[in-house]
């Protein structure tokens, strides 16, 4: 089984290769003995076929299609709990972090599938990783939120919150931290206003490439709401100040060197509150837009991706949420993997809205770098239509679907310096 991407990768190189040997033996040499040739394409077929299921495999649980494993016995588990990994999005290393122990403990594990690792380690490693087992093991994953057991707190990224100091007043260790999570995940839900008082939370609406761990994004939007709570904007939100005026200045902001940071003042003007938080493992999340409950609207950043392109798509994909969806139809937090495919309605009306915002439809149109692709053409059309050259860049890379163009101009590595992380 394929566990990680260096393993993948070198199994689509290994497969590719032994096609292509195939195909070589169908047009080789004529004296080789037909028995010989015979047995030669029996043997890489073999190979090919067992090399692809693995690939397969890999893919589709990347993809976070297959969210059910079936097992004979438990002696299959060990398997479960490597593809439930993989089709969390989590990494080796991710996964480390949720339970507190090194990326090379996670290795080791897995490459004896788990044969060394304990009872109690089997339990914790299936409660991070958000796994019902009865008679088969199903993800609990975000096409139904709230499926999840909201007291289970073992399913809670303890250890790395504890890392980051969440939980105040705390100064244990993340493993002190594990064995009082039943006290310290509650009292800190309670204190980030998550109003976390049952399963059925508030309607939250969720856009990723794979199966969410809704605990971990749980705990992260709770952050968002206790930072965002720390220091309110004096305005109040209205949807309706998120007008066209209103927007025009914010995409002009893409032309200043400083222009991500400067944006959290332009927000603040109309009660929006911008906080960076880096995302938990198994969140696979770019951006969220919510109500406050109160005076207020959050957009929440991860700068998952540290680039300028990504950092502006997000925002006003964000913002487009909260001028269209938040507090419409009870819905009061979206969650948003912004390179996965919108797959319903409100996400392809907030991509439409970020798009439309940054380089409208008619312009695009008329963009000379939307065919050459080169700096030269992305510098001319940002200079023509007011836009900063990372917005042009990053759309130009979006629907080339090649993110090796244009890398000088995307602002790789400018967002964090310019928020000081």
């Amino acid at each position: 089984m394929i566990t990680n991407e260096r393993q993948y990768r070198s199994t689509r190189a290994q497969l590719d290769k032994m096609r292509q040997a195939r195909l070589a033996i169908d047009a080789g040499d004529a004296s080789v003995p037909a028995v010989v040739a015979t047995a030669q394409k029996a043997a890489l077929d073999s190979q090919v076929e067992e090399l692809a299921e693995a690939v397969d495999l890999y893919d589709r649980l990347r993809s976070g299609e297959i969210t059910d494993f079936e097992a004979d016995g438990l002696q299959q588990l060990p398997d479960i709990l490597i593809q439930a990994r993989i089709a969390r999005g989590m990494s080796q290393k991710e996964l480390g972090e949720y339970i507190g122990v090194k990326e090379q403990q996670i290795q080791r594990y897995e490459a004896e599938r788990y044969r060394s690792a304990s009872l109690d380690r089997l339990v914790e490693v299936a409660d991070a990783l958000g796994i019902h087992i009865h008679k088969r093991a199903e993800l609990l994953g975000s096409d139904d939120f709230g499926s999840f057991d909201p007291t289970s707190w073992a399913s809670f990224p303890v250890s790395e919150m504890a890392k980051r100091g969440w939980f105040e007043d705390f100064t244990g260790t993340p493993a002190q931290a594990r064995k009082a999570a039943s006290t310290l995940v509650p009292s800190y839900l309670a204190n980030a206003q998550a109003r976390y008082a049952s399963a059925a939370l508030h309607r939250k609406s969720v856009r990723a490439s794979g199966v969410v761990l809704e605990a971990a994004l749980s705990a992260w939007e709770a952050r968002i709401r206790q930072l965002a709570d720390r220091d309110p904007p004096e305005a109040v939100f209205d949807p309706a100040r998120i007008d066209d005026a209103w927007v025009a200045a914010l995409v002009a902001l893409t032309l200043e060197p400083n222009g991500a940071a400067l944006a959290v003042t332009h927000l603040r003007s109309i009660g929006i509150s911008l906080v960076v938080e880096r995302h938990l493992p198994g969140t696979l999340l770019d951006g969220a837009a919510m109500t406050a409950f109160g005076r207020h609207a959050i957009v929440g950043l991860t700068l998952r991706h540290d680039r300028l392109d990504n950092f502006w798509f997000t925002l006003l994909h964000e913002i487009g949420h909260l001028k269209l969806h938040i507090d419409r139809d009870g819905i009061a937090a979206i969650f948003d993997d912004t390179e996965s495919a919108a797959t319903d309605e409100i996400e392809r009306e907030a991509d439409v809205f970020a798009q439309e915002a940054l380089l409208p439809a008619d312009n695009w149109k008329a963009a000379a770098s939307r065919f050459t692709r080169t700096e030269q053409a992305v510098a001319s059309d940002a200079k023509r239509f007011k836009v900063g050259q990372a917005v042009i860049a990053g759309r130009v890379r979006r629907e080339a679907r090649d993110y090796t163009l244009l890398r000088n101009l995307v602002g790789a590595g400018d967002v964090r310096r310019q928020f000081g992380l």
